[in-house]
């Protein structure tokens, strides 16, 4: 009889708990609103394992949305002129310079910034229901009776867990103990409204922590982790700042001025993790 009162204490504290999860357009409209407004600098270093040393890059990024950005990477030290690549993100078209001619391609589903910087709430709810993390319609309005019976109608690809020792909004499908691949998914923090982890149908996972505010609303991660395979990148931010809107004219596909140089990279142990990572997750 006690074993049975515990689990109905437990079953009832849980289904409370789930009551009190915001709708899936709540807690999207909050995330958002903490990507800020307006274009910022995002200066960063990323850091590969290469060998017994460890090979850092740094990343100058300019940023206006989740579609519209720019980034130029440089080697650091001895590799500073021997490592140079540059992107232009606009409308899902990723350009970038080739011995001096611009190529146009498809921005990769796997992607990251995105995930950190977007500016609408139906955009990134359409990112997800591409991604098979949430359903086409999470973004409907639900909802019974209003007044104090009012709950929110329950969403089953939401769910509360804990990751980076916080709890979080989960979106997707749990994975099955016994499936070898994990279910694609997004975790949001719950008190803060930020991308905590990230995790692709590719089986790539970024993780986001030590967040910080910056001016206009926006709230950025210190440090980060991606994962993919057996490789492992971590990223460290130096400094987020706005910039005036008349830097967005560095946004177009024929600003772009560093061609692509990737000479320091030849003996490395690092190379194929760089390369792999600049194509997929950049």
């Amino acid at each position: 009889m006690k074993a049975f009162g515990l689990f109905s204490v437990v079953l009832a504290l849980s289904l409370s708990a789930q009551a009190w999860i915001p709708t899936t357009r709540q807690i999207l409209n909050k995330t958002t609103d903490n990507s800020g407004s307006g274009i910022y600098a995002i200066e960063q270093e990323v850091q590969f394992p290469n060998g017994a040393e460890t090979l850092n890059l740094k990343e100058t990024w300019l940023i206006d949305s989740d579609r519209t950005m720019r980034l130029t990477v440089t080697g650091t030290k001895e590799q500073a002129s021997t490592i140079k690549l540059q992107f232009l993100y606009q409308g899902g078209q990723r350009h970038r310079l080739v011995d001096g001619t611009r190529r146009t391609e498809k921005i990769s589903d796997d992607f990251l910034e995105k995930y950190l910087n977007f500016r609408s709430s139906d955009v990134m709810a359409n990112v997800l229901t591409h991604m098979k993390i949430i359903p086409s319609n999470a973004m409907v309005r639900r909802g019974g009776a209003k007044g104090a019976d009012f709950k929110n109608a329950p969403e089953d690809w939401v769910r509360f867990s804990r990751t980076g020792g916080v709890v979080n909004y989960a979106f997707g499908t749990p994975t099955p103990v016994d499936q070898s691949d994990s279910n694609p998914g997004l975790w949001i923090e719950q008190d803060q409204f930020v991308v905590r982890k990230v995790r692709l149908p590719s089986q790539a996972e970024m993780t986001a922590d030590n967040y910080s505010g910056y001016s206009k609303g926006l709230r950025y991660p210190k440090s980060r982790t991606i994962r993919w395979d057996k490789n492992t990148a971590s990223i460290r931010l130096i400094s987020a700042s706005p910039r005036p809107q008349s830097a967005a004219g560095l946004l177009q596909p024929n600003s772009l001025d560093v061609s692509q140089k990737v000479d320091g990279l030849a003996d490395m142990a690092a190379k194929d993790a760089v390369i792999e990572f600049y194509s997929r997750f950049r």
